[in-house]
């Protein structure tokens, strides 16, 4: 009983003037709702937004480069040079055209050199002869001792000569009476 006396005079004490209207505890309220309605317009405009672009995006860095290139290759080696039979000259010769080469390169003014690995023997020679269909050659080009490269194309430009014929002649003195089978290394190099 003492509860509901106290509660009783609780009551009477606290004038109906001073009590908090409902309004009271909802005003607090009010800016938490215009925050939350804020944020959800935010919300609802960035989704837009993103949905408009098609989604996110990424980046990546591209690095890129452009090398010399000079690139030189044959096909095969030539059939064996034998000397059999006397010709109209007083050397004794013989050709083979059968191989190709192929150029390709992006730098200006290359040339074509040839060397040997080592001199041909006493009263022999071996010509070397490149065709170009973009460029300048030298026609037939005397590799006996060229243990030095010498040039035997001159003038390629950018790009790609293709197919080219590649032409060996072997020769041998009216001096020369028999000579063994012997072999030699031409290199062919695409150069500055």
């Amino acid at each position: 009983m003492m509860l509901l006396h106290l509660y009783t005079v609780l009551a009477i004490e606290i004038p109906l003037t001073m009590r908090p209207s409902l309004a009271y505890f909802i005003q607090p309220i009010r800016p938490l709702k215009t925050l939350l309605a804020i944020v959800l317009l935010l919300t609802v405009i960035s989704s837009a937004t993103n949905a408009q672009q098609g989604g996110s995006s990424v980046t990546q860095s591209v690095t890129v480069e452009v090398k010399p290139i000079a690139q030189i290759s044959v096909t095969g080696n030539p059939n064996p040079l034998l000397v059999q039979a006397p010709t109209s000259s007083d050397d004794l010769s013989v050709s083979d055209g059968n191989t190709k080469y192929n150029v390709t390169t992006n730098l200006d003014n290359m040339k074509i050199v040839a060397s040997i690995n080592s001199k041909m023997p006493v009263g022999t020679r071996l010509k070397i002869n490149l065709s170009s269909s973009k460029a300048a050659s030298a026609g037939d080009v005397d590799i006996s001792s060229a243990v030095m490269p010498v040039d035997v194309v001159t003038g390629i430009g950018r790009g790609s000569d293709r197919d080219q014929s590649i032409s060996y002649t072997f020769s041998a003195g009216s001096g020369v009476n028999q000579l063994a089978t012997d072999q030699r290394v031409v290199t062919l190099t695409l150069t500055d």
